[in-house]
């Protein structure tokens, strides 16, 4: 799968809409795998993995240790 890459890796380790992205590429560089997205709950992400976490522009993302950009799907 190819990402287009839409804005700067962050760290989310405080609540971020991650430039209010519908789809971001989290990354966790940490010990804790859970990723908190807003009020929908939690998911759990183990550590050097990174997904592709499709959410509404005004959701939340919360990871302690855990990196996130702002992508779109490519081709």
């Amino acid at each position: 799968m190819l990402i287009k890459v839409l804005g700067p890796e962050i760290s989310i380790g405080t609540a971020n809409t991650v430039s209010n992205a519908s789809l971001v590429r989290v990354y966790n560089g940490g010990a804790a795998a859970v990723l908190n997205i807003g009020s929908i709950g939690n998911v759990t992400i183990a550590s050097a993995e990174s997904v592709i976490v499709e959410k509404s522009p005004s959701d939340t993302l919360t990871g302690t240790g855990m990196l996130a950009a702002p992508v779109a799907y490519k081709g």
